[in-house]
């Protein structure tokens, strides 16, 4: 598996990447399905907005399998008005305004009224639900928001200091998680109040998992009120066990912790043997299919286990080898049955199938730094290695300052040409790390990344993200290994090389 990925995932409590949301076709799966897709359902985001000078502001919705961002209109007047699909009962939403991501979220045939003055965002901004009880929920999101946003994020600062032992960052996780979901559960009788008090409980799990404290600690609230003990008795030790249909149609914040925890737990997680020969006694590397027949046996609920199966899948394509991804595909269409799973998998499996090693890439043009258009056909006959990177990921920029100039300086007088595909910035932001990165290589930019036709013909959903081309202009490798990887990428590039005589 690739490390230190930015994957296209809204985090626990920063902003959200967006990837563009695909059209449903005909399913294509070869047993009946046993449950009825629900219609999609929509919402409505409207307003206005004083002195503002752009055209659009942006927004990013939490879709079922992916997070696709909008661009608002805004008219002369500073009106708005659009609708955006709600594919469970509620859908979280971040507002890309005043330089931050405020996160709301909206129900099946919602109306969100949004207003403020660009001159004074923070005295003035106000968002409002004709519902009463889906308002009161705004509001204390709102209040969420401004309480607790910059602590969230020292928090998440705070817990990589390795002089912290164990028992301090849980003591700070634990603190945080106290007062923010006693904020939320202000209106626990409110059915409304559930989502949020939902949302909270799976994003410090979240936090407790990612850093290891999981298995040696359990949350719990501290306040010994009514409202504190209810909490206590909803979320008691190890409730993050749970499948809950309630939690899978409403809380993002849920399914992106099951869906990490299921593929990442292991019952048994280590291994010996007697003597030396590993290679012959153990079962190859397949995280692909670990992670699949972790879901088949750990999810009973079919409409959750297809979910997560289906993003799996997309995953896979992305990360693992094609042939195992394949291979999983075809297996699980004979087993999926809700349609709207077995219909994406369907369309994404007709697109993806494209970047099989073996098949001609597809063919693109873009612009480079001097605004010339460069084709990939130009370079036919060359061994063509891609990066596609962002300025603001920290994992491409860690690569191009410390271990792509050696790869270049290798490759300088062979048949190898490279190209860095900018895909998170605009022409501005992108020419400025190009000055103070001094990348080599032929530098290019597709702007709006996921919304980017060269990003979605190679299913670029995560960066850095490296694709190898053959000299025949075929693909060698969809998923090829970064440059830090060392021997295991130049030997890839100097096969190619020696395929190409």
């Amino acid at each position: 598996m690739k490390n230190l990925t930015c994957i296209i995932l809204l985090l626990l409590v920063a902003t959200a990447n967006a990837q563009i949301k695909k059209k449903p076709v005909k399913a294509v799966a070869e047993n009946k399905p046993l449950i009825v897709s629900t219609p999609k359902a929509t919402a409505v985001i409207k307003g206005n907005v004083k002195n503002f000078t752009d055209k659009y502001w942006e927004m990013a919705v939490t879709g079922d399998l992916t997070n696709y961002s909008l661009t608002i209109p805004v008219d002369k007047d500073g009106n708005f008005n659009t609708a955006i699909n709600i594919d469970g009962d509620t859908e979280d939403i971040y507002l890309y305004l005043n330089d931050d991501a405020i996160t709301v979220c909206a129900q099946r045939n919602d109306t969100l009224v949004l207003s403020w003055d660009n001159k004074d965002f923070k005295n003035t901004f106000r968002i409002t639900s004709p519902f009463q009880h889906t308002n009161e929920r705004l509001q204390t999101m709102m209040l969420m928001y401004n309480l607790y946003r910059k602590e969230s994020m020292d928090l998440g600062q705070s817990l990589y200091d390795n002089k912290l032992t164990d028992s301090a960052k849980f003591e700070k996780i634990n603190k945080l998680y106290n007062k923010v979901m006693m904020t939320a559960a202000v209106h626990l009788d409110y059915p409304e109040s559930q989502k949020l008090i939902t949302d909270v409980y799976y994003q410090y799990v979240g936090f407790l998992n990612s850093h290891h404290l999981l298995s040696k600690y359990e949350l719990h609230i501290n306040d010994t009120s009514a409202t504190g003990k209810a909490l206590n008795q909803q979320f008691p030790a190890g409730a993050y066990h749970a499948q809950s249909e309630f939690s899978f149609k409403n809380s993002n914040s849920y399914k992106e912790f099951i869906f990490n925890y299921v593929r990442f737990y292991k019952g048994l997680n280590n291994t010996t043997i007697i003597g030396s020969d590993w290679d012959k006694k153990l079962t190859p590397f397949t995280p692909a299919w670990d992670e699949y027949y972790l879901g088949l046996a750990n999810l009973h609920l079919i409409e959750f286990r297809d979910w997560f199966i289906t993003k799996a899948i997309e995953m896979d394509f992305g990360y693992y080898s094609f042939d195992d991804a394949e291979n999983i595909y075809k297996d699980f269409k004979t087993k999926v049955k809700t349609p709207r799973y077995a219909d994406t998998l369907a369309q994404f499996y007709a697109t993806v199938r494209q970047l099989k090693p073996g098949n001609l890439a597809p063919e693109f043009s873009l612009k480079n730094d001097k605004g010339e258009v460069v084709s990939l056909k130009s370079f036919r006959g060359k061994v063509v290695y891609i990066d596609f990177w962002g300025v603001g990921c920290g994992p491409c920029v860690y690569e191009i300052k410390n271990t792509t100039a050696a790869l270049h300086e290798r490759y300088k007088d062979k048949n190898v040409v490279f190209l860095n595909i900018c895909v998170d910035s605009d022409e501005k932001a992108w020419k400025s790390s190009l000055a103070s990165l001094n990348i080599s290589g032929v530098n290019l930019i597709a702007e709006g990344w996921t919304r980017n036709p060269v990003c979605q013909k190679y299913n670029v959903t995560g960066i850095p993200h490296y694709i190898t081309i053959g000299t025949d202009g075929k693909i060698v490798n969809n998923n090829s290994e970064r440059p830090s990887s060392g021997y295991t990428l130049t030997a890839e590039l100097d096969k190619a090389l020696k395929q190409a005589h």
